[in-house]
């Protein structure tokens, strides 16, 4: 009875994160441009980014997901509140597709996800 719930799971996370991809890459126009991080540049290697999001904005990692198979896609979050998404190619070209403020953490168990969804 497992084995359902837990494709049903996936199934969800993929989904939220190739809604949050494509809500980022929609985004990312205005967001950059309304965004203090114009001295930051959009694409680095992924090294580098890291270091300049860490050193900049006190941004860590906090998710990741698999776009395509062929790219991560990764948001760093600062205690401050601030955001960054990132995609990274398998090259290890790192871009930041949206950036911004005021991050909130919804906390959800998947336990209670509807496996039927």
């Amino acid at each position: 009875m497992r084995k359902p719930f837990a494709v049903g799971a996936r199934i969800v996370r993929s989904a939220v994160l190739a809604a949050a991809a494509a809500a980022a890459a929609a985004l990312s126009t205005s967001a950059m441009a309304t965004s203090p991080m114009l001295s930051v540049p959009k694409c680095a290697e992924h090294d580098d980014m890291v270091r300049i999001l860490a050193k900049e904005y006190k941004e860590a990692p906090k998710a990741l997901g698999l776009v395509g198979g062929q790219r991560v896609m990764q948001v760093f979050v600062s205690k401050q509140g601030t955001w960054t998404i990132v995609v990274t190619r398998t090259s290890g070209d790192t871009c930041i597709v949206a950036a911004g403020q005021n991050w909130e953490e919804v906390p959800m168990e998947v336990g209670q996800l509807d496996p039927r969804a």
